[in-house]
């Protein structure tokens, strides 16, 4: 198995392609096990959609929150799956020429988040908050965002067609991206919305990039900064052992002073600062230094 994975990641030409590639088919596979074995336990055929997809009610998309993930590498027909896969896999080489494999998920995962948010909020205003039934399944949203980075990355790169010949990738992709929106039903406005979502944030993320600014080198730097610092140590107090008549004679000594001390006092407020000598200045000053510390 490690072997196969290691086959498979090489020919992907990336560590994070290949484990996208296998976490969609393998989680395909155990769906399909799952669904097979629950209909034979009575189960309906779909009773896995509310635990791995969004729902298009609101409620239920945040009470259910890691749907947000998890639909983004589960699918249920074959040929959606497929498609999916294939263009992930050509698209996703191609980004890997000038991003990285960190890029890549990111780009992968905020494009599904991107479209399963904008699934659920175009439900909520065209049904309001009512629980419609439907559910988003699949890496559309987020292999969209994979192409329309891509393209935005790599505009002017060309490819060769079988029957067509050389085409622009930017127009490669525009195409994909037309033929995902007609695949989807016209009354299918929340998948609709999912796959804009995908779009949207693959061509926002990489035009940040284009411009100098990648967010994931600015989170990796962070993360390298805070790993880095070191931990605030607190002095020690020193554990000093007195015996009890050290500490007698210390409290008898303190409170010689302060009597002294008060003494002094009494005699500035009778009659004043002027009337003390020089040497009970000089005491006053070095009684005040002493109690103080």
């Amino acid at each position: 198995m490690a072997a196969f994975i290691d086959k498979f990641r090489e020919a992907c030409g990336s560590r994070a392609l290949a484990w996208l590639l296998l976490a969609n088919c393998g989680i395909f596979l155990v769906v399909w096990m799952i669904v097979i074995i629950g209909n034979y336990a009575g189960y309906p055929g779909n009773f896995t959609m509310q635990w791995l997809c969004v729902s298009s009610s609101a409620p239920v998309a945040l009470r259910h929150f890691w749907t947000a993930a998890t639909y983004m590498v589960t699918h249920y027909g074959f040929l959606h799956l497929l498609f999916n896969m294939l263009w992930l896999f050509w698209f996703g080489r191609i980004l890997m020429t000038s991003l990285s494999d960190r890029h890549l998920t990111w780009i992968y995962a905020g494009g599904g988040f991107a479209g399963a948010v904008l699934y659920v909020a175009v439900h909520a205003l065209v049904t309001g908050m009512s629980d419609s039934g439907s559910y988003l399944c699949g890496a559309s949203a987020s292999v969209l965002a994979v192409i329309a980075a891509s393209a935005i990355r790599t505009p002017d790169l060309r490819l060769y067609l079988f029957l067509i010949g050389e085409v622009k990738l930017k127009w490669v992709a525009l195409g994909c991206i037309v033929l995902t929106f007609a695949g989807v039903g016209g009354g299918n406005a929340g998948g609709q919305a999912a796959h804009v979502g995908g779009v949207l944030f693959g061509v926002l993320f990489t035009l940040a990039i284009n411009a100098g600014y990648d967010p994931v080198k600015r989170f990796a730097d962070k993360m390298r900064d805070v790993s880095s610092r070191e931990p605030i140590s607190m002095p020690r107090r020193k554990n000093v052992r007195r015996d009890g008549n050290a500490v007698a004679r210390a409290a008898g000594g303190r409170l010689s002073d302060m009597s002294r001390l008060d003494e002094l006092l009494d005699k500035i407020r009778l009659s004043g600062y002027a009337s003390l000598t020089d040497v009970e200045r000089r005491e006053l000053n070095a009684l005040s230094r002493k109690i103080e510390k």
